[in-house]
């Protein structure tokens, strides 16, 4: 029987061996961490009254994969509740218009006929002075919802995705990690071997075969291999601890996966013994602020006192190499400095924390993937087969919107299962 191995145990790893082996394919899954789930990451924290999300957390919108994936497990999800506010002061404002221009960038973005980074469109159209919080607060979106850099983010790209976002979005009841626990017992029965704390450093490869090497002192043998790990670890230099040396090398795949964009992210999650933001307001959902930690979301609609803090892009870079310790003070301040509340006052109130820096997590190293001018070119080599032997998958790879997601994984897993069976058979 041929064999497949899937290096990386994340949505798209765990999807691609769902797929092969339900066609009764013999699949080994090989996991760099201690656990399965990538991105997704649903932690049991004794410190808090429920489990948390330290990665993805939310379904953004009706996305098919994911929703016939829920409804084959039997997994339910609810929507989201709450209303988007502004907080300035000690005050709930209702979400103004992020600038009294927003609307010109989205129509000028639009109408844009050559691409460009968002600097370069920026500068390109808004440079007057009138516009000079516009270009901040374009800046900051893109960097915080995104996950960004807009020196090479592709404006094309982050049009498509801000003029499709989805009002409605869902939570898991019972948190991501509930898929992935269906994703690895059906892999199980199926008859996948899976190996966690299994670091890959090595392929020696020829067409239909390949040989691996990993840090768990154990080689691997397979037909056809399916690389799903973050596009930022094919990213690594050979001086990297992240480093995947491929012989004979690959240096066209690589370069594409150069040229896709891949942003950091940190999450703060706090327990109060009350929600005190609730005392002007029964019906909070996200909460955006002008501070450090500029976003935090509540989660209605459970009724707890947990407060999730979030930043991304080039401002998360810039708290990325702080200290746990550091970070949820900043988080902290960044409270008190919105509410309008004292340090001792918001402390007294605090029961549980945890800080989640994506960017020093290993095999990781960030968030999530952005698309760049060149990801249009790079995707499509990405996801050409090097001899119809190495296959690459991810969040990174996915075609549509919205990227970054596990949608993007789940979809990009079910798509090159496709692939290597239509080399197999």
């Amino acid at each position: 029987m041929k064999t497949t191995i899937v290096i990386g145990g994340g949505a798209a790893g765990l999807m691609a061996a769902y797929e092969l082996s339900k066609q009764k394919n013999h699949v080994i899954i090989l996991e760099a961490k201690n656990r399965l789930g990538g991105r997704i990451f649903t932690t049991n924290n004794n410190n808090f009254s429920e489990p948390i999300e330290a990665g993805a957390e939310f379904i953004h919108g009706d996305l098919p994969v994911t929703i016939s994936l829920l409804k084959e497990a039997g997994i339910t999800y609810q929507a989201i509740a709450g209303k988007m506010l502004q907080l300035e002061n000690g005050k709930f404002h209702q979400q103004k218009n992020r600038d009294a221009h927003w609307n010109k960038v989205i129509k000028q973005m639009q109408q844009l006929e050559v691409d460009m980074s968002l600097d370069d469109f920026l500068n390109t159209f808004f440079s007057d002075d009138k516009y000079a919080e516009l270009r901040k607060s374009v800046k900051d979106f893109a960097g915080g919802f995104d996950l960004a850099d807009a020196s090479k983010a592709s404006v094309k790209s982050l049009f498509r995705e801000w003029n499709n976002e989805s009002e409605k979005q869902y939570r898991i009841d019972g948190g991501y990690v509930q898929l992935v626990n269906f994703l690895e017992t059906q892999c199980r029965k199926n008859g996948c071997v899976i190996h966690t704390n299994c670091c890959v450093k090595k392929i020696n490869w020829q067409k239909d075969e390949v040989n691996i090497n990993t840090m768990c002192s154990r080689f691997f043998k397979s037909d056809k291999i399916i690389i799903t790990v973050p596009v930022s670890v094919l990213q690594a230099n050979d001086d990297n601890e992240n480093y995947i040396e491929f012989s004979p090398s690959i240096p066209q795949h690589i370069q594409a996966a150069k040229n896709i964009g891949f942003g950091t992210v940190i999450k703060v999650l706090l327990e109060f013994n009350e929600a005190f933001w609730q005392q002007q307001s029964t019906n909070v959902g996200f909460i955006l602020t002008l501070q450090k930690i500029p976003t935090w979301w509540t989660q209605l609609p459970p009724g707890n006192a947990i407060l999730t803090g979030w930043v991304g892009g080039e401002k998360a870079v810039a708290l990325s190499n702080k200290t746990d310790e550091e970070i949820l003070e900043i988080a902290l301040q960044s409270l008190c400095n919105a509410f309008a509340i004292s340090k001792e006052d918001l402390q007294s109130k605090l029961k549980a924390s945890s800080i989640y820096n994506w960017y020093k997590e290993p095999d990781i190293v960030g968030g999530y993937s952005y698309n760049t001018l060149e990801s249009v070119a790079a995707k499509k080599v990405l996801r050409q087969p090097v001899d119809d032997t190495i296959f690459f998958s991810g969040e990174a790879l996915f075609e549509g919107t919205p990227v970054g997601t596990v949608e993007a994984a789940l979809d990009s897993g079910k798509k090159t299962a496709s692939k290597v069976l239509a080399t197999l058979h």
